[in-house]
């Protein structure tokens, strides 16, 4: 089911990830780096303020919707409160904001984009959770789409970083409006609420919303200080330097934790935490067999490939800082997608709280006393040695309330096949364009491919052939029929 449903969930995640290099490399050559600095800000400061706000409600929904005690009913009554409620506040805030600073287009578009995200994302988050993934599909496809399509027309037609905002905001709230989600979680019965579930997802949540928040700020403060310190025009840089690898890993393991969450809840649920870790080991081997090679290869092709999606003004920051952001995406990934669960599976989530906290103060410190002298090189340093505490002290903290098992040999396996992998690659010669790039993209795979048959990770030989065997047994009673 892994497999079945991360191909679903991967589709899903393809096409944003097209979309926004697409869009990147339209808007880096129609926007200037400072104009395309305040886009990203207000994306950011979007993604971390709804974090913040739902992100209690996100986990509440993925661990309680098929808990015995709490119904289905009741938990979908409490997103369509929580959704009007807290976006009422925000709005109020917002409206306060654009009075006393003048700022009515930035309000108003942080506003818009804030409330349609919480409504489609709690409604993914159903989708998910009911192993609806063909819905969660099309909806996401959707979404992009109408994104992509109205972002660049209102660009194109002269609405700066104004017309980019409008495509995002547009392409989820018409995806709403089409599948229904916005008439279900806007419609609220507030007679109907029940109390008892909303603060026992709140005493769940709300550490790991806190938590998430926390990592949030590691995840943005660095573009925030940057474009305090720096300027506009630095953020820029740093924020189209980051979208590549972190469209792809996070694209690749958010699929696979989509995949595995529901199911080994359901396992934790019905048949206990030994079979719960069980499958999370084999899911932890799935997680890095696909993000490690990810980063391997994406810098074995950036020479050639970086080139033909951003414009030239922002070539030469990415790939000096590819291999250094493409580490602080994986150390993210792993705790996000792994450490993290530890937390969330045993209910102890104030110590995620811990955790990240600890990392994010480093951070803050770390980007005050580097990004001055260092620029660049310096955020993205400080965001290394802090996602490595949440990774070390995540894990050892985490051991308390659910045991994480990380198969340390076979981790080693991959990272050395994606090692041969990359060294391989770069002895291919360079001839430009899209040529080189599917070259060296094709040599990869089948050189990764090799390595984990050699080395048997995961025991691959024996999965290739239980598959082989069962294709062979088909074709022979096709055969005889």
């Amino acid at each position: 089911m892994y497999v079945k449903h991360g191909l679903v969930y991967l589709l899903a995640k393809i096409a944003p990830a097209l979309a926004s290099f697409i869009s990147v490399a339209a808007y880096t050559r129609w926007l200037s780096a400072e104009e395309f600095g305040v886009y990203t800000t207000l994306l950011v400061l979007v993604s971390s303020m709804n974090g913040f706000l739902f992100g209690w409600l996100y986990v509440g929904i993925m661990r309680f919707w098929n808990a015995q005690d709490v119904s289905a009913e009741s938990v979908q009554r409490l997103i369509s409160f929580s959704v009007v409620v807290i976006s009422g506040v925000v709005g109020l805030l917002a409206g306060g904001y654009a009075l006393f600073m003048g700022h009515g287009m930035i309000a108003g578009s942080f506003f818009l984009l804030f409330t349609c995200t919480a409504l489609y994302e709690s409604y993914q988050r159903v989708n998910s959770i009911t192993l609806q993934v063909q819905r969660y599909l099309l909806a996401e496809v959707a979404r992009t789409l109408m994104t992509l399509v109205i972002g660049l027309l209102l660009v194109w037609l002269g609405y700066s970083w104004g017309g980019a905002m409008g495509g995002v905001t547009l392409g989820i709230l018409l995806t709403l409006v089409f599948s229904g989600g916005i008439w279900r979680y806007l419609l609220v019965k507030w007679r109907e609420i029940d109390y008892t579930i909303l603060r026992k997802i709140l005493k769940y949540g709300l550490p790991l919303s806190l938590s998430f928040v926390l990592l949030d700020v590691i995840f943005t403060s660095d573009r925030l200080l940057l474009s305090f310190m720096s300027g506009y025009a630095d953020a820029g840089q740093y924020a189209v330097a980051y979208n590549v690898p972190h469209q792809i890993v996070m694209m690749l393991t958010s699929s696979l934790n989509l995949a595995a969450y529901p199911v080994v809840i359901r396992a934790l649920e019905h048949e206990g935490q030994a079979q719960a870790e069980e499958k999370l080991k084999h899911y932890f081997l799935l997680l890095m067999g696909v993000a490690v090679p990810s980063i391997f290869g994406l810098i074995g092709i950036s020479k050639a490939f970086i080139p033909l999606l951003i414009g030239s003004e922002f070539v030469e920051a990415s790939l000096q800082l590819l291999p250094w952001i493409g580490l602080a995406v994986l150390e993210h990934c792993l705790y996000m997608f792994y450490v993290s669960l530890s937390f969330q599976l045993g209910k102890r989530t104030g110590d995620a709280v811990k955790v990240v906290a600890v990392a994010a103060a480093v951070n803050l410190i770390l980007n005050i006393i580097l990004i001055p002298k260092f620029g660049m090189m310096g955020a993205i340093s400080g965001s290394i040695l802090s996602y490595m505490i949440c990774l070390t002290y995540g894990y050892f903290l985490g051991k308390k309330g659910f045991n994480l098992v990380i198969p340390w040999l076979e981790l080693g396996k991959v990272v050395l096949s994606a090692g041969v992998m990359l060294l391989i690659m770069e002895q291919i010669p360079d001839m430009g364009g899209v040529l080189s790039v599917f070259i060296r993209i094709v040599t990869g795979v089948l050189v990764y491919a090799v390595m984990v048959l050699l080395l048997n990770i995961g025991e691959m030989r024996q999965h290739v052939k239980t598959v082989g065997a069962s294709l062979s047994s088909r074709y022979q009673r096709g055969f005889s029929s």
